[in-house]
């Protein structure tokens, strides 16, 4: 299990909202609601502040990336995320060059 620090950089692995990984008692009660919109893969997020969980991980507070139990502000569960550092065994994805265009003698009609 990965710990999570205030200021580090996350993306999302488990970006399914159909349901919480840790939610309330009685998740019926009220609606989640997401106004930052949901989670997408390949985005990299900051975390702001980190709480504890019921299940034992942590609560991740991200920057911009609100999630609402009602009226209640809840933090996201940490098992949605792997921090950017740990991506730097994956072998990255090849990138085509620009290739310059040569120069070429312009030829004048005489």
């Amino acid at each position: 299990m990965e710990t999570f620090a205030p200021g580090d950089r996350v993306v999302a692995i488990n970006t399914d909202l159909s349901s919480p990984i840790c939610g309330p008692a009685n998740p019926d009660r009220h609606p989640f609601l997401f106004p930052d919109g949901p989670l997408r893969k390949d985005v990299i997020y900051h975390v702001a502040s980190v709480s504890v969980s019921k299940d034992g991980n942590q609560g991740l507070h991200l920057t911009g990336m609100r999630v609402f139990w009602g009226p209640e502000e809840i933090p996201w569960n940490s098992s949605r995320f792997r921090k950017v550092d740990t991506l730097k065994g994956h072998a990255p994805k090849k990138r085509r060059r620009k290739q310059p265009v040569t120069a070429t003698p312009l030829v004048t009609a005489s």
